[in-house]
């Protein structure tokens, strides 16, 4: 102790010095959306390779279920294509607003408050900030940001996560969030009391999204309670597990922007 304290005291300037640095950095990114989006950019170039490698050695320990896992993709898209429609229970369908292009997953985290997904495709693949990510059984988050080969995904498991989605039983809608903790549960507080849910309702993604196309698995509604101000308290247990993902969708919208321009002169009027 006493070793320490002779120690702090002969670099009392310095310590101090490197303390308020940090402290400054730390305000300036934690206060600066353009800094924060920059060093994660820059940060991600690096990151992503080592995540690339670890991912290709995960993936030769899991051969066999990667295999199982595509055969049934392409068994979903052999029936399309020899059918010309999709399975009840599959994202993989024919909407000519919207196209898809496959990924991998190299990188992901579910037990923080704010997680994100590494995705091996970027900017070289067409990828663009703020498409959305899906994979056959639900959303899986939004990009957030690119290197040339690497994407970051905001995930559904994330503060500033909101999907529209609807109740497929009666049309209702509402806003998904993720109040954390569990990976496998969301919720949603603005769904009106008067209205009749019940459990095990299936919720899917809603016409009022801009970024993922209608019709996409989210979840079950697992309970609901009756919340003062007239809403109700909704958990929702998801059909995907995030803590297993591996290939994922990236969606392109191919009217989103001409969506958000005829919007966009109706709130300057």
């Amino acid at each position: 102790m006493y070793n320490l304290i002779r120690f702090i005291k002969l670099n009392q300037f310095i310590l101090l010095f490197l303390f308020i640095e940090g402290f400054s950095i730390f305000l300036l990114f934690s206060q600066n959306n353009y800094q924060t989006t920059k060093i994660t950019e820059q940060a991600s170039q690096y990151t992503s390779v080592i995540y690339k490698y670890t991912s290709i050695f995960r993936n030769y320990l899991n051969l066999a279920e990667t295999n199982k896992y595509l055969a049934q993709e392409n068994a979903k898209l052999y029936s399309m294509i020899k059918n010309q429609e999709s399975f009840h229970d599959s994202i993989l369908i024919r909407k000519k607003d919207f196209s898809y292009q496959s990924a991998k997953v190299i990188n992901n985290s579910v037990n923080k408050r704010n997680n994100f997904i590494t995705l091996n495709k970027g900017k070289i693949n067409g990828v663009k900030k703020g498409m959305g990510v899906i994979t056959s059984n639900g959303v899986i988050g939004i990009i957030h940001s690119l290197s040339e080969n690497y994407s970051i995904v905001i995930s559904t498991l994330h503060r500033e996560s909101s999907i529209a989605i609807k109740i497929l039983r009666n049309n209702q809608h509402g806003i998904l969030k993720w109040k954390g903790f569990d990976y496998k549960r969301g919720n949603i507080t603005n769904f009106p009391n008067h209205i009749l849910l019940k459990e095990k309702d299936t919720l899917i993604t809603s016409s009022h999204s801009m970024i993922f196309p209608e019709g996409i698995n989210i979840g079950t509604i697992s309970s609901f309670t009756k919340e003062n101000g007239g809403y109700y308290n909704v958990e929702v247990e998801f059909f995907e597990d995030f803590n297993q993902l591996n290939f994922v969708y990236i969606i392109a919208s191919n009217k989103s922007e001409e969506q958000r321009k005829l919007e966009k002169n109706i709130s300057h009027e």
